[in-house]
């Protein structure tokens, strides 16, 4: 006897009146036309099967007529194209000893990334640069850099997951990886015990170099991610991961082998769907794409393909007759977004347990905006639907820096933290949005977000003059050195401001 268990969440719910009918007769036809604007962020269509298990993100038309008579039409969604602006991460030089069987030291090596931009489209390249001083006696034989896909989903108690390598490149080699000798090795070690000044000096200036390295693009990679990869999504049932990861490879056994990890997220690549942009090209719009059947069961994860019919296909030749009522067209602010996640177990389908995410109340409070924050599909419409509301203008306007930074830090995709952070930013303490809110946030976010967070808020902060040390001395000195022009430039504005 074989077992199934299942699991199931809608994503968002649509419900339209396309018109009512009168004095229907036999054998009358009848066309109703409509148009849908689907809400920001949908995550595209998937499907991953693996170990006689799958998961998949359906999207479908259902059609009622006179509450009775039901059909039902498949279809591919693909996402929104993502924001124009780019999210880089700048990886902090890393200074880690080389160790032969987990004991005998061999040495150090200092090295450093940076990663132009971590939003990433399906079909396009990512660019990382690399940088690395060997001062071990352990010879480098390759640095590698993939990027991985992480798929896992469950159901009751049951869960699976699935890997796959996307892209994989092997960095050219430089002289700064060659190794050194037992003396020098010696000589760093005794310099490293009395902390001298030649010490601090070779420190600084081994970051120095990683840091001109990766701005000057010496050690460039380039990563194809094939159009079939998934979109990176964070639901309840089904979880989409990506990453990038840097390896050093030394020579030799029982050799610890450092490695860098860096969080990506892959979408819509942001040149897609150009030439039916929305009527505001600020706010993306997640894209329709008709399919005659369901998706294809495959052993790899797959999603619809960059191509989509930009018009409707014509009707049926026999339909030429029909009687046809006015278009309907409807907004995405017609959508319902989330809803309960339902269990069943058994061949029959016997509904177990039905409980998950309830949906917030609409009374304007601190706690309702963050719950939808944190359950909504996209955290940035939501935030915007509250901000365009005068009953939520209280709530944001007494907000604290540590209910500000809850806000931030209640979205699930932290990528989008510091978009989040500056679309509320001029809301907060009746406009007037200082340093203490900026300190809040950058306490929130994960470290390789805090740069982009600064950039982000520094032109936003009222009293950025009179308290900028207190911001940098929550920075620590990469961080100060990434953000140096951001505070210029923020400083620059702020003086002709106060001028004006």
């Amino acid at each position: 006897h074989t077992r199934y268990r299942n699991a199931d969440r809608s994503i968002c719910r649509m419900s339209v009146n396309l018109g009512q009918v009168e004095n229907v007769q036999a054998g009358a036809q009848h066309r109703f036309p409509f148009r849908i604007e689907l809400p920001h962020d949908l995550p595209s269509s998937m499907h991953m099967e693996r170990n006689g298990g799958y998961s998949r993100i359906d999207y479908k038309f259902k059609a009622h007529v006179g509450g009775h008579y039901k059909v039902e039409q498949l279809f591919n969604v693909m996402s929104a194209p993502l924001s124009m602006q780019p999210v880089a991460n700048l990886v902090p030089p890393i200074v880690r000893d080389v160790r032969s069987c987990g004991c005998f030291r061999m040495g150090t090596i200092t090295f450093g990334a940076r990663v132009a931009n971590t939003r990433i489209g399906r079909g396009e390249t990512a660019i990382v640069d690399f940088a690395c001083k060997n001062q071990s006696r352990q010879k480098i034989i390759s640095v590698v850099v993939e990027i991985k896909e992480d798929v896992r989903w469950n159901a009751g108690h049951h869960r699976e997951y699935a890997e796959k390598i996307l892209a994989t490149k092997t960095f050219k080699r430089t002289e700064r990886w060659g190794e050194m000798s037992k003396e020098e090795v010696k000589a760093q070690v005794e310099s490293w015990r009395k902390n001298t000044d030649t010490h601090r000096d070779r420190k600084q200036q081994a970051l120095q170099m990683i840091h001109k390295a990766i701005f000057d693009g010496e050690n460039r990679a380039m990563l194809n991610v094939p159009t079939s990869a998934c979109q990176t999504y964070q639901g309840t049932l089904v979880k989409v991961n990506h990453r990038m990861k840097i390896k050093v490879n030394f020579d030799g056994t029982c050799i610890d082998h450092p490695k860098i990890h860096v969080p990506i997220y892959l979408g819509t690549p942001t040149s897609y769907g150009g030439p039916i942009a929305s009527p505001q090209p600020s706010i993306p719009v997640a894209l329709a794409v008709a399919t005659p059947s369901a998706p294809a069961m495959g052993v790899e994860p797959s999603a619809p393909p960059l191509s989509f019919e930009a018009e409707p296909s014509a009707p049926p030749v026999e339909w030429a007759a029909a009687v046809t009522s006015a278009p309907v067209v409807v907004g995405q602010a017609a959508a319902v977004v989330g809803g309960n996640a339902t269990d069943y177990d058994g061949e029959g389908g016997a509904v177990q347990a039905s409980a998950f995410l309830p949906v917030a109340e609409v009374v304007p409070s601190l706690g309702n905006l963050i719950n939808e924050i944190k359950f909504a599909l996209s955290p940035s419409d939501t935030v915007r639907k509250r901000l365009n509301d005068k009953k939520w203008a209280p709530v944001f306007s007494a907000m604290t820096p540590i209910e500000y930074s809850s806000a931030i830090k209640a979205v699930a995709i932290e990528f989008d933290q510091p978009d989040i952070a500056a679309l509320i930013a001029p809301s907060v303490n009746g406009g007037n949005f200082t340093h203490k809110y900026v300190i809040a946030a950058i306490r929130v976010v994960p470290d390789w977000l805090r740069p982009p967070t600064i950039s982000k808020l520094l032109p936003l902060c009222k009293d950025l003059h009179v308290n900028v040390g207190k911001i940098k001395a929550e920075l620590t000195d990469w961080e100060k050195v990434c953000t140096e022009r951001d505070f210029e430039q923020a400083m620059a504005i702020g003086g002709h401001e106060s001028l004006a």
